[in-house]
């Protein structure tokens, strides 16, 4: 209970309080918003930015171009890569069947 706990917080700091590039994407700019934001869903400190990124992933459109700025930069990877750990630790703490012996 104890790692599904821990998986869980882990996976709520990435998706809402990680240290990351915004990314949202700016009229002008190929490469989107270069300010600092919170999370991997949040957007930075501007208003249309804020709930920008988690719109993204909702609208089907535009899920291949919030999924590729998952990978853009080292900071946003590695936070991509402890989401998804702390998922992958919480379905084995979960679902003892999927463990592998």
């Amino acid at each position: 209970m104890v790692i599904a706990v821990l998986s869980a917080a882990v996976l709520l700091w990435s998706f809402f309080q990680a240290p990351v590039t915004c990314g949202a994407p700016v009229r002008g700019r190929n490469d989107g918003c270069r300010n600092n934001a919170t999370g991997l869903l949040m957007g930075c400190h501007i208003r249309q930015h804020r709930w920008q990124k988690l719109k993204m992933l909702i609208l089907r459109r535009q899920v291949r171009e919030f999924c590729s700025g998952l990978f853009s930069d080292a900071k946003a990877t590695l936070v991509t890569l402890a989401a998804i750990g702390s998922f992958l630790s919480g379905l084995v703490a979960f679902i003892p069947g999927v463990a592998i012996d």
